[in-house]
């Protein structure tokens, strides 16, 4: 079974960021996945640089497989 993990920012909806994009056509292809809010400020997000080495999100861990560019995933 797949294990999709999506790290996303704190904003309470599905609309207002590339966090809320990738969450939205997750639903739409029917992946069921697992949601990770991080901290608002990007110097407390130590998870999401020790994934990629870079701070921002949105980030998708699916089998192992990491992708941080919200167009790439």
């Amino acid at each position: 079974m797949t294990q999709v993990v999506l790290y996303r920012c704190g904003t309470p909806t599905d609309v207002l960021c590339p966090c809320g994009a990738v969450a939205r056509r997750l639903r739409k292809l029917g992946v069921d996945y697992r949601t990770e809010r991080v901290a608002r400020r990007r110097s407390e997000r130590p998870e999401i640089v020790e994934l990629t080495r870079q701070n921002r999100v949105p980030v998708l861990v699916a089998d192992g497989e990491i992708v941080h560019d919200s167009k790439r995933i």
